[in-house]
C-alpha cells in the first residue's frame, strides 16, 4: 500500500477528535441528502415524461396523414392500403373533430375520434361494456355527465341545409367505458367506429378526414413522416404534435436539476470545514511528513483523498436512500395529484442509470474540489514552522 493511502486510511478511521468526526459525519449526511434529492427530482421528471408518452400512445396515432389538396380523402380505404403496402406500416381511415355531446345530467364539448376500433382491442383498457355499435367514453366523462352503459346520448353534428350549416342531433348509445389514466383523454374524448361515424356525418362509404398510421418504433415516427411527404401526402407525427409539451418538461427538468445542485454545493462547505479542521489538527504531522521527504503535492493528495472519501460516502448513502424512496413512492403511488391540473393522478418517480452516473461524477468532482483548496493551502506550510510546537 502506498504511504499516502496508508495515511488516508489512518486519518479516516483513526481520528481521535470528536469535533472533526462530527463535521465529517455532517459532511457525509449533507452530501447524501443532496444526492438523494437530485435522484428523486430527476426521477420525477423522467417519470412524468415516460408516463405521459406511454399514456398518450394508447390512443394517439404515431402518424396523422392528411390530404394536401382536399379537406378529406374521398377513397381513404385505398389510400390507407397503398401507404401500408408501400411503407410496411399499419394505416387506417379515421376522423377527428370536435362535437357537442348531450345526455345524462349534462352537456359538454368533446373530441370525437373515429377509426377502426378493432386494432385498439388489447391496447385500450376497457372498464365496462364492449366495442359494440355505439360510442366509448372515458371514465371521467362518464362521471361528469352522469352516464351509464347503454345510456342514450345525442351528438350534435354540423350538416348543410338550404339555410347553411346547422346543428343536427344524432342519437347513439354508450357501449363501453375506457380508461387511459390520462385526464385529457378520459374526460374529453369519445371513441366511435369509423363506419358509424360516416353515417352520422353523411360521409361516403370510403371517405375519411385523416388517416392514422402506426409504426413498429414510435420514436422513429418523424422518419416515416418524411417518407409520407415523398408520397405526396401531408403528415404530422405524435412527436411533433406534443413537441411543446416535452420541450417544456425538458426545460423544467434542467432548471430543477441546476437548482437542486446547489444543495451539493452547500454540502461542499461542510467538506471544506472538515478538511480545514483536520489539517489544523494534523499540522505537526504535516511538518513531520515534509521533513521526511513528502512533497507538497503528496500532502495535498492525502487530505484531498480524505475529502473525496467523504463525498463518496455521501454518494453511497444518498444513492441508497434516493433509489429506495423512489421505488416505494412510485410502486405504491404515495403522492397523489389532481389529474385535471397535471394530467396524471400521481407522481411517478423513475430514476435512470444515466442520470445517476452524472450525479455521481458531479458529487465526486465537487467533493474533490472542496477538499483540494484547504489541502493545497495547508501543504504550503514549512516544516520548521509546523515543528516548532504541537498544535
Amino acid at each position: 500500500m502506498r504511504a499516502e493511502l496508508f495515511i488516508v486510511k489512518k486519518y479516516i478511521f483513526s481520528s481521535k477528535s470528536t469535533i472533526i468526526s462530527v463535521f465529517a459525519l455532517l459532511s457525509v449526511f449533507a452530501i447524501g441528502l443532496g444526492v438523494a434529492v437530485l435522484i428523486i427530482v430527476t426521477g420525477i421528471m423522467n417519470g412524468f415524461q415516460s408516463e405521459l408518452k406511454k399514456r398518450l400512445l394508447v390512443l394517439q396515432p404515431h402518424l396523422y396523414i392528411t390530404n394536401i389538396f382536399e379537406p378529406t380523402f374521398k377513397d381513404a380505404d385505398s389510400v390507407a392500403k397503398y401507404i401500408s403496402e408501400k411503407l410496411k406500416i399499419k394505416a387506417y381511415p379515421a376522423l377527428i373533430t370536435k362535437v357537442i355531446i348531450k345526455g345524462g345530467e349534462g352537456i359538454d364539448g368533446v373530441v370525437l375520434r373515429a377509426q377502426d376500433l378493432g386494432h385498439l382491442k388489447g391496447e385500450l383498457n376497457l372498464l365496462y361494456g364492449d366495442f359494440g355499435e355505439g360510442i366509448l367514453v372515458g371514465e371521467n366523462l362518464l362521471a361528469q355527465m352522469g352516464l351509464d352503459i347503454n345510456s342514450s346520448v345525442e351528438i350534435m353534428v354540423f350538416q348543410t341545409s338550404p339555410f347553411g350549416q346547422t346543428l343536427v342531433p344524432k342519437r347513439v348509445k354508450v357501449s363501453g367505458v375506457y380508461s387511459t389514466g390520462l385526464y385529457v383523454y378520459d374526460a374529453q374524448t369519445i371513441l366511435i367506429d369509423i363506419k358509424l361515424a360516416r353515417r352520422l356525418f353523411n360521409l361516403g362509404e370510403k371517405e375519411a378526414g385523416v388517416i392514422f398510421a402506426y409504426v413498429d418504433d414510435p420514436y422513429k415516427a418523424d422518419e416515416f413522416c418524411k417518407k409520407i411527404y415523398d408520397l405526396g401526402f401531408g403528415c404530422s407525427s405524435w412527436i411533433t404534435v406534443n413537441r411543446t409539451l416535452f420541450a417544456a418538461l425538458n426545460m423544467e427538468r434542467l432548471a430543477m436539476f441546476l437548482s437542486f445542485t446547489l444543495i451539493l454545493l452547500i454540502a461542499a462547505i461542510n467538506v471544506v470545514v472538515s478538511i480545514t479542521m483536520l489539517t489544523l489538527e494534523k499540522r505537526w504531522e504535516i511538518g513531520l511528513l515534509k521533513s521526511l521527504g513528502f512533497t507538497s503535492w503528496q500532502i495535498t493528495n492525502i487530505f484531498t483523498l480524505v475529502g473525496t472519501f467523504l463525498g463518496f460516502g455521501g454518494l453511497i448513502l444518498g444513492s441508497l436512500g434516493g433509489w429506495t424512496l423512489a421505488y416505494f413512492v412510485d410502486k405504491y403511488k404515495l403522492v397523489k395529484l389532481p389529474p385535471d391540473v397535471y394530467m396524471l393522478d400521481y407522481v411517478p418517480i423513475k430514476p435512470q442509470i444515466s442520470d445517476w452516473i452524472i450525479i455521481a461524477l458531479l458529487t465526486l468532482f465537487i467533493s474533490y474540489l472542496a477538499a483540494f483548496v484547504p489541502s493545497y493551502i495547508s501543504s504550503r506550510l514549512k516544516p520548521v514552522d509546523a515543528l516548532r510546537r504541537v498544535v
